[in-house]
């Protein structure tokens, strides 16, 4: 995140001999309206490494000098996640693996960039919040970047992580399939959902690296504001070797203080002859000489589908999931079929087959597809009865609560849905998905879970949740029982964690309606526990139920 300095400012220079993408400019930029997000505002330069760097990639020292940088730097490794096609690019975002070499964690980023015209920075921050990029954005941060030429507007979020088997000292870079995982984990729902439910989930697994690529930073200072002098190395546009970018901002929470010293430190750097008076977009170079070759056409079929279950919710409906595939260039989606006829082609990793007959046996495949065309084989065939018609329970299963023992339910596997609710991925989950609230999910009383339930040994009942929130805030869901007052479980942060309300529920013997309800954008569920004791489930729980008929 942004740190506020001794003037809330920091300082940094940058230049380079790669390609100049835009010619110079003035603004007279006007000061954002705190109705929206409120924006800090960081302006950055380009210099001539010919003449600032050296052949080792460090600062001269006459540039050392002038900013009291001293002659140590920091070091840094960086690398971009994108589809081939540059799917996140195109829509303004971008997702940045960092870390320091002294440094235990890496830092993730998620950006997205929105342009500002003729200074107008309200107007972007407007646009920003119609997308959801507002004042309440949960760790989201406002910053105007403004260079030579002209100025963005950027709303990040960003996380440090422990990457497993990349942690400790040393500039170490994640996989391919870390780099996928770690962040899928930790985007924040806002991108997840960002133009369906699951899109950035769905580009983050079959996103490529654009990099890595090194950098080295010099702390110094300029009119008592730090100053940072960052110099990387990146392949040329040949791709025969590599140049030296040495990127440049300074940051501070003033408008006035920004174009104050922005101008004074344009005349300094003029004065020297040290200035590029033109734009060099160095992330939009790294995705341009990094990208994967396409030489060849894609060949090379999905991953198969695996983990696929079928769970009957009524006598004329069954749910199916399954855990995701992966592609070396993208995924488009998937096909269901039903005793070998294709039912469905969803997107994302469940499907919901209705209309079916009362009391039928029926078998579901799944089969991959990516954008070429490839498909994958069929995965392994798994089948399901729907319930009876008729009768006491008008054909709706529903899951056996022995209040005798603790009961386990899939959070997956729900009887029925309404609203906004998502199934997504996860490896390390029990059943291999979670539960998701996207963003702008709305009120809690249209949508919901529902979980129908037959109770034997009723009484007095804690429900967990074995849930998470997608950042280090705590969410929440609210769950009720029948038409039961909504009662409040705050998840555990972002670490999974079983969490409970703060009082039983009464669950009588006989049916019963359990819902687990929208409270906090972002909250997702893994698993449910039904327990008559205080004693906090542990780990993934028990094995789950399985709805019967009534």
């Amino acid at each position: 995140m942004f740190q506020a300095l001794n003037k809330t400012s920091k300082l940094v220079l940058a230049t380079t001999a790669a390609a100049v993408l835009l010619a110079g400019g003035v603004f007279s930029p006007q000061q954002a309206s705190a109705a929206n997000g409120t924006p800090s505002y960081e302006v950055k330069l380009n210099l001539a490494p010919a003449i600032v760097a050296d052949a080792s990639h460090n600062l001269v020292s006459s540039v050392r000098s002038q900013f009291a940088t001293g002659s140590s730097a920091k070091s840094y490794r960086v690398q971009y996640m994108d589809t081939a096609a540059r799917s996140l690019d195109g829509l303004g975002w971008s997702d940045r693996i960092r870390k320091r070499s002294d440094q235990s964690t890496h830092q993730l980023q998620f950006k997205k960039r929105y342009p500002v015209t003729g200074g107008d920075i309200n107007a972007a921050l407007t646009t920003a919040a119609g997308d959801g990029l507002n004042s309440s954005a949960a760790g989201f941060e406002f910053q105007v970047d403004w260079t030579f030429s002209k100025q963005t507007l950027s709303v990040q979020y960003e996380k440090d992580v422990t990457v497993s088997g990349y942690s400790g000292s040393g500039l170490n870079a994640p996989n391919l399939a870390t780099s996928r995982s770690v962040s899928i984990a930790n985007a924040p729902s806002k991108f997840s959902n960002w133009t369906s439910t699951g899109w950035g989930t769905s580009q983050l697994n079959n996103a490529v690296i654009y990099g890595p690529v090194d950098f080295k930073r010099y702390k110094g200072e300029y009119k008592n504001l730090e100053l940072d002098i960052e110099i990387w190395t990146i392949l040329n546009a040949t791709k025969t070797g590599t140049e030296d970018i040495v990127e440049a901002s300074f940051k501070t929470d003033s408008l006035s203080e920004a174009t104050s010293v922005r101008t004074d430190l344009i005349n300094l750097l003029r004065s020297k002859g040290w200035l590029v008076e033109s734009d060099i977009l160095k992330t939009s170079l790294i995705m341009e000489r990094y990208a994967p070759t396409a030489s060849t056409p894609d060949t090379v079929a999905p991953t198969v589908p695996t983990n696929v279950t079928a769970t009957p919710t009524s006598s004329t409906q069954i749910q199916v999931g399954w855990t995701a595939s992966s592609d070396n260039v993208g995924m488009s989606g998937y096909d269901v079929y039903r005793n070998g006829v294709k039912v469905g082609s969803p997107t994302t990793i469940s499907y919901s087959d209705s209309g079916l007959a009362p009391s039928t046996a029926y078998s579901y495949t799944i089969v991959a597809k990516d954008a070429a065309g490839n498909q994958s084989s069929a995965s392994t065939a798994v089948s399901a009865t729907t319930a009876a018609s008729g009768g006491t329970g008008n054909g709706t299963l529903y899951y056996n609560v022995n209040g005798s023992s603790v009961s386990y339910i899939e959070a997956e596997t729900y009887t029925s849905k309404n609203g906004t609710f998502i199934a997504t991925a996860c490896a390390s989950c029990s059943g291999s998905n979670y539960m998701e609230t996207p963003n702008g999910s709305g009120d809690s009383d249209t949508n919901y879970l529902r979980y129908d339930l037959e109770v034997t040994n009723g009484g007095s009942f804690y429900i967990y949740l074995l849930s998470q929130s997608p950042d280090s805030s705590s969410d929440s869901f609210n769950i009720a029982v029948d038409s039961g007052s909504n009662k409040q479980v705050t998840t555990g942060g972002s670490s999974w964690a079983w969490k409970k309300p703060s009082s039983t529920i009464s669950l009588a013997t006989g049916t019963h309606t359990l819902y687990i309800k929208v409270r906090e954008d972002g909250a997702r569920v893994d698993k449910i526990a039904l327990s008559k004791t205080s004693s906090t489930p542990s780990g993934l729980g028990g094995t789950s139920l399985v709805p019967a008929s009534h």
